[in-house]
C-alpha cells in the first residue's frame, strides 16, 4: 500500500464465515441456498454482487468493488460445491465446532475453509481506505467438481478486464505451481446374457470388463515421463456396475474411472490408448464389444515461481508468517484440479494457495490461525495488485 500498511482481518469475521458456510448443505445440483448467503455476506462488505444463474436454480456469486480503471484488477476465486461427509463423525458435520483451536465442519477442506478466508479477505482488501485501486472482484462457482463448470461460465461471460488472482484450494498454506490435467473416462463393455444353464452360449460383460482394466494402467499409456513431474500420470477405477440377474451373464458393464495426466499428453491420446486395450480384448473374445468415452475433463495447471502475483503471494506470507512459505509442484495438490487451471487458459495468472491439508477423511479440521493467516495474505496480495498501475 505505498507505505507497507496492510489490512488485518479480524479472527472472528473469519471463524463465523467458515461455521456459516460449513452449515449449508451445498452438493452439487444444491449450491443455491450457499450462494444466498455469501452474495448477502459480500453486499453488505460494500461489493456490488449478483447471482448468475448457469443452470436455473444453480448459480455462481459474481461481486466487484469497482476500482479506478488505470490499476490492476485481482480476482478471488473459490467454489460452492462439496461431496457429502465421509465416514463417521464424533459430531454433526452440519454443526461445525471448534477443540484446541481447530475449527471442524462439512467440507472444510474442499473448500469451504478456504472459502471463508477468501470472502474475508476480499472484504478486508475492499474496505481497507485505499487512495486509488483497481477492481476487486470475487467468483464463488457452482458445479467445480472436475470438470469447472461455473467459472468457466463466469470466465466465458465476463467483460471485465482480470489481472491476476487466487484461487484458495487447500494447499497447506504451501504456494503450489502445477497440478495435472484430469480426464475422467467412461468404458462400455456388451455382452451376450444366457442363464447359467446355457453358460457356454453367453458372453459375460462384467469378465470382459475385468480383463480390460486389467490390462489398464500405467504401463499401457503412451507418453514421455518428465521429471518434474514423476507422480504423473496415475490411474484408478473409482466404479463399476454390471448385470442384473446372480445367474445370468451379465449383457452390459460400465467402469468409470480417472487418469491424471501430463501437460505433454492429451485426451485423444488418452483415448486411443485405452481404445487399443478394449480392441485387443474383444479380439480375443468373441461376441463381446467395448467403447470408451469422455465422461468429463480438466485442463493442467501451471504457473512460474517469477510470476508477480507469486511473488506477491509469497512476500505477504512472509511478512505475515516471518517465514518464507513452501513453493511445490509435488501431491497431493499436484494430482487435483482447480479453477486456476481454466484462469490460466483466460489469460489471469493465477496462485493456488489455501488453507487446509487437503484428505477425504471424517472430521475435517482446519486450525483457526491457517484460515486468518490465509485471509490476511490473501488480503495483502490484493492490496499489492490493486494498487499497482496498468502498463
Amino acid at each position: 500500500m505505498g507505505e507497507g500498511v496492510y489490512p488485518t482481518v479480524d479472527r472472528g469475521v473469519v471463524v463465523n464465515l467458515a461455521r456459516e458456510i460449513c452449515r449449508i448443505p451445498s452438493p452439487i445440483g444444491d449450491e443455491g441456498p450457499l450462494a444466498r448467503f455469501i452474495a448477502g455476506e459480500l453486499e453488505r462488505m460494500g461489493f456490488d454482487a449478483e447471482l448468475q444463474d448457469v443452470i436455473p436454480g444453480r448459480p455462481n456469486v459474481v461481486a466487484i468493488k469497482r476500482g479506478d480503471p488505470d490499476y490492476q484488477s485481482f480476482v478471488f476465486n473459490g467454489h460452492l460445491d462439496v461431496v457429502r461427509p465421509f465416514g463417521q463423525w464424533r459430531h454433526d458435520p452440519f454443526d461445525p465446532w471448534i477443540e484446541d483451536d481447530v475449527l471442524y465442519g462439512a467440507g472444510i477442506f474442499d473448500m469451504k475453509g478456504g472459502l471463508a478466508a477468501l470472502i474475508a479477505g476480499a472484504g478486508a482488501a475492499a474496505n481497507a481506505g485505499l487512495d486509488r485501486h483497481g477492481d476487486i472482484v470475487v467468483t464463488a462457482a457452482m458445479h467445480h467438481d472436475t470438470s469447472g463448470v461455473g467459472m468457466k461460465y463466469f470466465l466465458e461471460s465476463c467483460s471485465w478486464r482480470l489481472d491476476a488472482g487466487v484461487c484458495g484450494e487447500p494447499t497447506d498454506l504451501q504456494v503450489q505451481l502445477f497440478h495435472g490435467g484430469a480426464w475422467i473416462w467412461e468404458i462400455t463393455t456388451t455382452g451376450l446374457a444366457q442363464h447359467q444353464s446355457r453358460l457356454e452360449d453367453g458372453v459375460d460383460a462384467i469378465a470382459g470388463m475385468r480383463r480390460i482394466l486389467d490390462r489398464f494402467d500405467v504401463s499401457a499409456l503412451t507418453y514421455t515421463p518428465d521429471a518434474r513431474y514423476p507422480y504423473l500420470p496415475r490411474v484408478v477405477t473409482g466404479l463399476i456396475q454390471g448385470g442384473e440377474f446372480a445367474s445370468v451373464t451379465a449383457e452390459t458393464c460400465l467402469a468409470r474411472g480417472d487418469v491424471r495426466f501430463l501437460p505433454s499428453m492429451t485426451v485423444d491420446g488418452l483415448k486411443a490408448d485405452v481404445r487399443r486395450i478394449i480392441d485387443e480384448v474383444c479380439a480375443e473374445t468373441p461376441g463381446l464389444s467395448g467403447r470408451v468415452r469422455t465422461y468429463v475433463q480438466q485442463w493442467p495447471y501451471e504457473i512460474a515461481a517469477d510470476e508477480p502475483v507469486v511473488r506477491r503471494l509469497v512476500d505477504a506470507h512472509t511478512r505475515r508468517t516471518g517465514m518464507a512459505p513452501t513453493l511445490t509442484t509435488g501431491l497431493p495438490a499436484g494430482s487435483y484440479i482447480s479453477d486456476a487451471a481454466d484462469m490460466i487458459r483466460h489469460g489471469i495468472p493465477t496462485v493456488l494457495y489455501g488453507p487446509g491439508n487437503w484428505r477425504i477423511t471424517a472430521d475435517e479440521g482446519i486450525p483457526i490461525r491457517d484460515l486468518v493467516t490465509a485471509a490476511d495474505v490473501y488480503a495483502a496480495t490484493c492490496v499489492d495488485t490493486v494498487t499497482t498501475p496498468r502498463q
